[in-house]
């Protein structure tokens, strides 16, 4: 991965043509206009020197016809003559933040030769027990006035970083490669292998993503993602069967394509055989939210507020009919329970508990991940959709659904799910499938049980 940071180093002569060396200022710019600081400015033959500040400003004596030296650790020189009261120059950053060796090591290197502290961190440190996970580490800096740091060999995987320079949180500006967690932008990056490379864009055929407003019995209009295989709309009268995929408490309609991959899982596992074609709606589970934040009519300053409206309890799965009744009037699907899955993460996992037990007839497939599940008392405190939750249990049951449930060990939720099973399953012989994994409420666990589930579909 190149990346390339251009400075444009625009010099206004404080002397005139012909006059003695001077006070000479100048300021030094990214592409993007935004001051750079740390940059080695030089008179080549001369003595003069300087550096640019926080502003990305300096002076240095020079003179009409000087040829000054630009320098910064990680980025190639360049050279700039004065002339006529002005020197533009170019400095290509050569250094790579991110690099991965064949065996799974990953070198961090950040250009910060002013810094007293850089730390990285992220979701691939090695933990006690051998797994991998969030960390923070402290950079070594070298005589180039460069700070690196190398992890031990890690595992495939879509893993995040980010930056601590002198206590102050940064992304890595020179890569663009970057998903929105929530509220917060983290750099991404890849360990290759088969796991890593299922998340990422593959030589296969690719499906559609379309975002779609669709009508509620809320009185207002929402918003949802849905992906079509490859193929569907060349496919004349074929009919797909449908899974319906929920994000977490801090998600939206973007969530899963964003920091999920699921198109990309989704293409290549269809690509290879591994799953069936079909399609994948992701809608809005956040019923004051119309739609992402920054995407909805609330702006930028009260969208993030907006996934906080207080609502009746369970309103979001009592108006899940509105998602299934558009989907089913706008897409060719099959519209019977054999060829309908829902699944959802954390919050989006108790959602799919309680749609699937209130509509037990619909749904085929039932996948729970690190799911937000209780065990539903009967009482009066609860809502209709959650009353009489056992006796909704075995209505569901009744069908014989597939019903998988999956969970890290280190889950805040995990032992939630394991009253949940043992109290309101296992008594009750209900089959499930349980999948336990390592980590805790973590995106990693979440792309794998998306792809364990997706294989099981329709089959």
């Amino acid at each position: 991965m190149k990346k390339v940071l251009f400075i444009a180093a625009a010099l206004l002569l404080a002397t005139s043509c012909g006059q003695k060396p001077g006070n000479v200022a100048g300021k030094v710019e990214s592409q993007l206009w935004a001051p750079v600081a740390g940059v080695n400015v030089s008179v080549v033959g001369g003595t003069a020197k300087a550096r640019t500040d926080f502003e990305g400003k300096y002076t240095i004596n020079a003179a009409e016809g000087d040829t000054l030296l630009f320098e910064l650790p990680g980025y190639r020189s360049a050279r700039a003559v004065v002339k006529d009261g002005v020197a533009n120059a170019t400095v290509n950053l050569t250094c790579k933040t991110v690099s991965v060796a064949a065996d799974g090591r990953i070198t961090f290197t950040y250009p910060a030769p002013d810094a007293k502290s850089v730390q990285v961190c992220g979701n691939f440190f090695q933990l006690e027990n051998g797994t991998f996970g969030e960390g923070i580490a402290e950079m070594t800096k070298g005589a180039d006035g460069l700070w690196t740091y190398t992890t031990v060999p890690t595992k495939s995987e879509l893993y995040r970083y980010e930056f601590i320079i002198d206590g102050n949180y940064t992304i890595d500006a020179a890569a663009p490669y970057t998903i929105r967690d929530g509220e917060v932008l983290r750099n991404v990056f890849v360990v290759p292998g088969e796991v890593g490379d299922l998340t990422m864009v593959q030589d296969v055929p690719h499906g559609t993503v379309s975002k779609i407003w669709y009508p509620t019995a809320l009185g207002y209009d929402r918003r949802m993602s849905v992906y079509t295989p490859y193929g569907y709309e060349a496919s004349g009268n074929k009919r797909y069967p449908v899974l319906y995929l929920l994000h977490g408490g801090g998600g939206d309609e973007n969530e899963w394509l964003n920091l999920g991959r699921a198109a990309q899982i989704m293409d290549n596992l269809i690509a290879a055989g591994k799953t069936v074609p079909m399609i994948v709606v992701m809608p809005n589970s956040h019923v004051g939210m119309s739609a992402a934040p920054g995407e909805n009519s609330r702006g930028y300053d009260g969208a993030k507020s907006s996934r906080a409206v207080r609502t009746e309890p369970n309103a979001y799965e009592a108006t899940f009919g509105d998602v299934m009744s558009f989907i089913e009037k706008t897409y060719r699907t099959i519209p019977d329970r054999a060829h309908r899955a829902i699944c959802g993460l954390s919050m989006g996992g108790g959602h799919t508990c309680v749609i699937s037990a209130n509509y037990p007839d619909k749904f085929g497939y039932v996948g729970l991940f690190s799911a937000a599940v209780s065990n539903y008392p009967s009482d009066r405190a609860m809502s209709e959709m959650t009353k009489d939750f056992d006796k909704k249990l075995e209505k569901l049951f009744s069908y014989k659904p597939f019903y998988y449930i999956a969970i890290g060990d280190e889950d805040f939720l995990y032992q939630a799910n394991k009253s949940y099973r043992e109290t309101l399953l296992d008594p009750h012989g209900y089959k499930y499938t349980y999948a336990e994994s390592d980590c805790g409420h973590v995106w990693k666990n979440w792309r794998h049980y998306l792809t364990d589930f997706s294989q099981l579909l329709f089959k």
